[in-house]
């Protein structure tokens, strides 16, 4: 069966890039073909990334090819930490870090389906004493969506998409904002931590009135490309139920997740939770913004023992616009605790990255592990063209403890830019 799913997926693969080419060729022939014009920004830079300067192609008309484009993002940053590790101080300067590179395309076509990929196109590991590579990477997405609401005519729907490929699965409220939008320059270890990243499998994302639901099925094997069924499945939901008529609030909405990792053998690393549940709650009032996000689970249970076991957290983030759509202030408060000495960990970026680059003396803090795990967040972030660009300042404490034991204690400064279309 898992051979089948193989070829089947890799038939998928050559579908999906021979349409690509199809489309292409088909945008620049024939009567059909309708070149999008350009739009006028007089030179400048916030009209033009705001217009999407990346739709190559587009005509509704066209039965075959609807739309052609291209978009991207780019995200670079750096971070100092004043720190005390194992009963060390140190201080840690991580280099400048191109965080994010991607540039991908998107396709519509025979006006039912959508042919999207999306690829990495710089790693950048010099944080961790490593080196910056330029040119692709890997594959951060590539998936096909047929849209069965239109095609089989699903009145109770507003939308009804299936969906084929390597794909993001995110459970907590952090990871489900994409990170062209999120407030913070690091999402919270407890948010990372029940996020499995992009994989590759099938879903359905649907909505109905004020309900949105996603549901899917995925290979917990990661790959740089599309990756095969040979290790275990991972199972994924999300419903996000929006009830502001219910409220005085500009905006509201509750959103629940829980994913199931079905692990066959200990080859399979993937994903670092047997199961995970999520539950958050966004408002909008005015220039505030408040969210409120509790997460708990159960560790592998074919982990190390002190590495297993159930974890819990919470997370905290209220936002303010100080100048509407231009200065935005951001604190988040992140709790986490587990049941064995190291069933949580700090974020990779940037307190175990300075223990990696200084192996000899902060072997605690490149482990990173513990119990108990407090952290504050405050930033400040500076809009350019509303989100499309960006600038982001924080500063984060975070004290990490391990059955009482201090493991880590320090304050990061950390400063972004961040720019998509």
């Amino acid at each position: 069966m898992k051979n089948e799913i193989n070829i089947a997926s890799y038939r998928i693969t050559q579908v999906a890039a021979l349409a690509l080419a199809l489309a292409t060729t088909s945008t620049m022939a024939g009567p059909v073909a309708a070149i999008a014009d350009a739009p006028a920004n007089n030179g400048d830079f916030c009209s033009w990334l705001q217009n999407k300067p990346g739709t190559l192609y587009k005509n509704n008309d066209n039965p075959y090819i609807q739309e052609v484009g291209i978009f991207g993002r780019v995200q670079y940053q750096q971070a100092w930490i004043d720190g005390d590790a194992g009963g060390e101080d140190f201080w840690y300067n991580s280099e400048g870090q191109f965080r994010r590179v991607r540039l991908g395309a998107q396709i519509k076509f025979l006006n039912l389906f959508t042919l999207k990929s999306n690829a990495d196109m710089v790693a950048d590991t010099r944080p961790s004493g490593g080196d910056l590579h330029l040119g692709y990477a890997n594959i951060y997405e590539a998936t096909l969506t047929f849209n069965a609401k239109k095609a089989f005519n699903i009145s109770s729907h507003d939308k009804f998409n299936i969906g084929y490929g390597k794909a993001k699965v995110a459970l907590a409220q952090e990871a489900v904002t994409t990170s062209k939008k999120i407030k913070t320059i690091e999402r919270s270890a407890i948010a990372n931590k029940v996020f499995p990243t992009n994989l590759t499998g099938a879903w359905i994302d649907a909505k109905h009135g004020k309900l949105s639901y996603y549901v899917g099925v995925f290979s917990t094997t990661r790959e740089n490309e599309i990756a095969d069924w040979n290790t275990g499945e991972l199972y994924a939901a999300r419903a996000t139920y929006d009830f502001t008529d219910s409220t005085s609030f500009d905006k509201a909405s509750a959103q629940v997740g829980f994913i199931y990792a079905d692990h066959d053998g200990p080859a399979d690393t993937t994903v670092s939770f047997d199961w995970a549940a999520s539950a958050a709650v966004s408002v909008q009032q005015g220039r505030a913004n408040y969210m409120a996000n509790v997460i708990f689970g159960e560790n592998r249970d074919d982990a190390a023992a002190t590495r297993g076991g159930s974890f819990w957290g919470v997370v905290l983030m209220p936002s303010y616009w100080i100048t509407e759509n231009r200065l935005e202030a951001v604190l988040r408060y992140q709790y986490a605790h587990a049941s064995q000495d190291q069933g949580i960990r700090l974020n990779s970026r940037y307190a175990r990255n300075a223990g990696d680059t200084r192996k000899e003396s902060i072997a605690a803090l490149r482990n990173g592990r513990g119990d108990e795990h407090h952290s504050v967040y405050l930033g400040l972030n500076y809009y350019f063209c509303e989100n499309n660009s960006k600038i982001m300042a924080g500063i984060e404490w975070d004290d990490i403890s391990s059955d009482g034991n201090d493991v880590y204690e320090g304050i990061t400064y950390g400063l972004a830019y961040r720019m998509y279309f």
